[in-house]
């Protein structure tokens, strides 16, 4: 471009007049017009480009402006949503009732309030058979290479009204509150739309707030928008969804969707940074039970979040007093960070159609626990002389390596594998990467000198005491099959079906783990539950090379 640019300045150039003059007469005019054209011209080749590039340069959110908005979603905030929703007085926001109605005016209230007054504002009412509404607020994107994908934050905020025999548990012809299913959810969704609002500017995608009518007959809401989308359907590039994420426990939070697209798990785990970090149940259960799944069978990748079943689950006893307000603030918390996050991404990644054909008992065949390797040596010690770095054989398994070598009850080990024995869990370690033939030095009852045995270890020695395989939805990790006991890894704290993520300052792939020229200690990231973590992998630390 420079090279453009001198060349058209240079087939520009206007020769000054030779002659000077202190008023302005009729045939200077043109010299100043001309000096005013070349000046222009000078301006918008060499300072225009520069002023059209920094109005296309995209503006990321600072983290600040993230971590601001994200502690503004309070409990105290959720709470008032929570109890209008589910109080009597909307009897159950039954699709199509009065009090369903009722909700949704609500809604359409809580987003006037945050700035979507109209269409052309933003606030869209989409109707459909039945006496139901979707109610839409749009945001547009902030960069205008981005801003025609779209990502859908989405809650369903109707109910089941007085129950029936279909969708009640009992018992029926009473109110049902639904504080959880979905008061929730929708609560959380009004709370994300005004951390939005406190950002100094939209992200760079376009996001869709939907809060969808007529779930519980059938997903009537949000498979009507799919079949008439307000927005193409080529356009959307991630659904998050939650409905009821009001009973938070120990256990966690069920995330379904993430095997949609490559790598949504890691995704979804580094989105999950806040402390107290959220436990995550990743399923591969994928059923039509809520509002993500008509854009999963559209081929979109859909995400939804929910706190699991209980005791009141469609029952008239769902009330707003049983919620976990404070778990529920920490998953409306992490629904906004993965909406930023999906929305300022570089990329998204495109739906993954084997997730069609994956289901919960192929993820229960696939990760259940390999068996434990069989023992290299075949033998057990003393465990209260083990508390003095005392290692006294007090069994040894018929036809195993130990007994093949000769030993005896009653050794004591000295030496193994080159290294002076002088504590159990190191020597635990040892038998793991030791190679297969090796020399142990033992002390006999009753001998004066140190007897050397020679020892056929079964198995191959692990130098860092894993195994592993790949998945095509997790591309860029390796997951656990096996940690052996007592190896390095082991040590650390890894377990099977940990991610690991990162070697190192290498991301992680099955080559590393083979590459025996690795050197300890390093640094390992790996992810467990949706938790991202580091360890140290590092050599046996207390044994020394034995000395003859």
């Amino acid at each position: 471009m420079g090279s453009t640019a001198d060349s058209q300045r240079t087939s520009t150039a206007i020769e000054r007049p030779k002659q000077k003059s202190e008023h302005l007469t009729p045939s200077c005019v043109p010299c100043v017009r001309w000096r005013l054209v070349a000046f222009i011209h000078f301006f918008l080749l060499s300072v225009a480009p520069f002023l059209a590039t920094a109005a296309d340069e995209t503006l990321l959110l600072e983290d600040r402006d993230i971590a601001t908005a994200v502690d503004s979603i309070r409990d105290a905030d959720l709470k008032p949503h929570v109890a209008t929703l589910a109080s009597d007085a909307l009897q159950g926001r039954e699709g199509g009732s009065a009090g369903g109605q009722a909700a949704g005016a609500y809604l359409i209230q809580q987003l006037r309030q945050r700035g979507f007054s109209t269409a052309a504002n933003g606030l869209d009412v989409q109707e459909f058979p039945g006496g139901m509404r979707n109610i839409l607020a749009t945001v547009p994107g902030s960069d205008a290479r981005r801003r025609d994908e779209v990502v859908i934050v989405c809650a369903h905020f109707d109910h089941v009204g007085f129950g029936t025999q279909r969708n009640s548990r009992g018992p029926i012809g009473y109110i049902h509150n639904g504080a959880d299913d979905n008061a929730s959810g929708v609560a959380g969704l009004l709370e994300v739309i005004e951390a939005v609002r406190t950002l100094p500017h939209p992200p760079r995608r376009t996001l869709l707030f939907a809060f969808w009518d007529g779930e519980e007959k059938g997903l009537l809401g949000s498979k009507h928008w799919v079949s008439s989308p307000t927005r193409p359907l080529k356009q959307i590039k991630l659904v998050i969804n939650s409905d009821m994420i009001g009973r938070l426990r120990s256990e966690g939070v069920e995330l379904t969707g993430t095997r949609a697209a490559r790598g949504l798990r890691q995704f979804v785990s580094e989105a999950n940074s806040l402390e107290p970090k959220a436990h995550l149940d990743f399923t591969w259960d994928m059923r039509a039970d809520s509002d993500h799944y008509p854009f999963f069978a559209a081929r979109i990748p859909a995400l939804m979040l929910h706190t699991g079943k209980h005791d009141d689950y469609h029952r008239p006893s769902d009330d707003a007093d049983k919620l976990n307000y404070e778990g529920t603030q920490r998953l409306t918390r992490l629904m906004l960070l993965l909406a930023l996050r999906a929305a300022e991404a570089d990329e998204l990644p495109a739906f993954r159609a084997e997730s069609r054909g994956e289901t919960k008992d192929q993820q229960c065949l696939i990760e259940q626990p390999l068996p434990a390797p069989v023992p290299r040596l075949g033998i057990t010690w003393n465990s209260k002389l083990s508390e003095q770095r005392i290692v006294e054989i007090t069994e040894i398994t018929p036809q195993s390596p130990a007994a093949a070598a000769g030993f005896r009850i009653g050794d004591r080990l000295l030496r193994f594998a080159g290294y002076t024995v002088s504590d159990v869990a190191d020597f635990r370690s040892l038998v793991v990467i030791a190679d297969g033939e090796i020399t142990a030095t033992v002390q006999r009852p009753g001998r004066s000198e140190p007897l050397e045995l020679s020892i056929r270890l079964t198995g191959e020695p692990s130098r860092l005491g894993l195994t592993w395989r790949a998945d095509d939805a997790e591309p860029g990790s390796v997951i656990l099959t096996q940690v052996v006991p007592h190896s390095p890894a082991a040590l650390a704290g890894l377990k099977p079906l940990d991610r690991i993520r990162s070697v190192g300052e290498r991301p992680a792939n099955g080559v590393q783990f083979h590459d025996a020229a690795i050197s300890l200690p390093i640094n390992v990231t790996f992810e467990r539950d949706g938790i991202v973590s580091k360890v140290l992998i590092t050599s046996i630390a207390n044994v020394t090379p034995s000395r003859k």
